[in-house]
């Protein structure tokens, strides 16, 4: 049985210059529907939001 080559990853590298990383993840409608009220609601990115919240759960401080 042919076996599947794997491609090696070159190391993540800085997305931006405030040196973010670029992660792509899938929310359930009703998470998207929520995220974005809560961004129009603080006038802030999604992403913004998502950080947050996602140190908060993490337990890492600013």
């Amino acid at each position: 049985m042919p076996t599947r080559e794997t491609k090696r990853r070159s190391p993540r590298k800085p997305f931006t210059g405030r040196g973010l990383i670029r992660e792509v993840s899938y929310l359930h409608e009703d998470e998207a529907e929520a995220l974005e009220r809560r961004a129009d609601r603080e006038r802030c990115s999604k992403a913004e939001i998502i950080r947050r919240a996602l140190r908060a759960y993490l337990g890492i401080e600013d």
